[in-house]
């Protein structure tokens, strides 16, 4: 269920994951920033190479890690249940979270690591 946030409730827009859209690809992005980037991250990786792929080009690729082939439904499955090292996110996102989520690895993603989006709320 979709929870409306007063959009001066700063609290309740990161509980939600509402400080950047209330849906779509941006929310997504928050999402993935808050729940994703930090196993699936360039300097992560570099750290320690058998840890979580990279998520850039996700959709470009014939298959997960797991052998399935990649679309919005696997992914959204391994997002939702996990498997070996990644943990499952079923009793942390919701449905509509995922959903976010997914339109963001298949649109958006990835933004280059050494030049991350600019906060939208900054006003020099």
């Amino acid at each position: 269920k979709d929870v409306p946030v007063d959009e001066y409730d700063r609290i309740a827009q990161i509980w939600y994951y509402k400080r950047m859209a209330n849906s779509g690809w941006e929310r997504g992005q928050e999402i993935y920033k808050m729940k994703c980037w930090i196993c699936h991250n360039d300097y992560t990786i570099k750290a320690e190479p058998n840890s979580a792929p990279s998520l850039k080009d996700l959709y470009k690729r014939p298959l997960l890690r797991t052998g399935q082939p990649v679309n919005d439904e696997t992914v959204s499955a391994q997002i939702r249940n996990g498997s070996g090292r990644m943990a499952a996110y079923r009793y942390v996102l919701s449905d509509k979270d995922i959903s976010d989520l997914v339109i963001y690895l298949r649109d958006k993603c990835c933004w280059d690591e050494t030049n991350p989006p600019a906060n939208p709320r900054y006003h020099p």
